[in-house]
């Protein structure tokens, strides 16, 4: 989330940085996404990854 959203990486460099591949990146985002949205109460609705 860091790398993605404060810094502004691209998933390619991301996953480059972590040393997975990227959907691996792509999969803990998601994750990531719906355990904040669940925490903080809000409703999460589709996804739409747009960088592929």
């Amino acid at each position: 989330m860091v790398l993605q959203f404060a810094l502004g990486f691209p998933t390619k460099r991301t996953a480059q940085v972590m040393g997975v591949c990227e959907a691996t990146v792509r999969s803990t985002r998601r994750a990531a996404k719906r355990r904040l949205a669940a925490d903080l109460g809000l409703e999460f609705g589709e996804d739409t990854d747009d960088e592929e």
